[in-house]
This record gives C-alpha cells, structure tokens and sequence, in this order.
C-alpha cells in the first residue's frame, strides 16, 4: 500500500509542477486541440521519470486532456485576475 501511494504522490507532485510550469494561457480558451497537444508533452515528460498515464489520469483524477482543458481556464483566470488585481 505505501509503494501505492508514493507512487500516487509521484505523479501528483509531477502534475503540479508541470502544469505550474507549462500551461500559460492568457485568455479564456476552451482549445481541445492545444490541450491535447500539452497532454502528448507531459506524457512524454512523465514517461521520462517513469510515471504513466494511468498514474497521471489516477492524479488528475480525470482524463488527462480534461485535466489540460481545466488548466488553462484556471491560468487565464489567474492572468486575468492579475490585471484585475482580484481573483476571478
């Protein structure tokens, strides 16, 4: 049970920092095309540190291309409550 859940903690961890790290849009957009396209990348960069997609969804707690989706809606909330100087 505790490799389990290292391993679920892993590919929690990993998620976070590579969203926080690449997933920078500016406006509202809702660009399952785009998100696939980030969802293709982290899965590379997650492959590269032994984590799978079945880890990476289990984290997301959605499909991983969902979980992009909900990404960039939430940064371009934070960039446009940044030039709001509020959250939206």
């Amino acid at each position: 049970m505790t490799d389990e859940h290292e391993t679920n903690n892993k590919a929690k961890l990993f998620l976070e920092r590579w969203v926080h790290e690449n997933v920078h849009s500016t406006v509202p957009v809702d660009d399952k095309f785009e998100a696939m396209q980030l969802a293709l990348r982290c899965l590379k960069d997650a492959d590269n540190e032994g984590i799978t997609r079945a880890e990476l969804e289990a984290a997301a707690g959605q499909d991983l291309v969902q979980s992009m989706l909900d990404a960039q809606k939430a940064s371009a909330d934070a960039r446009i409550g940044d030039i709001l100087g509020k959250s939206v």
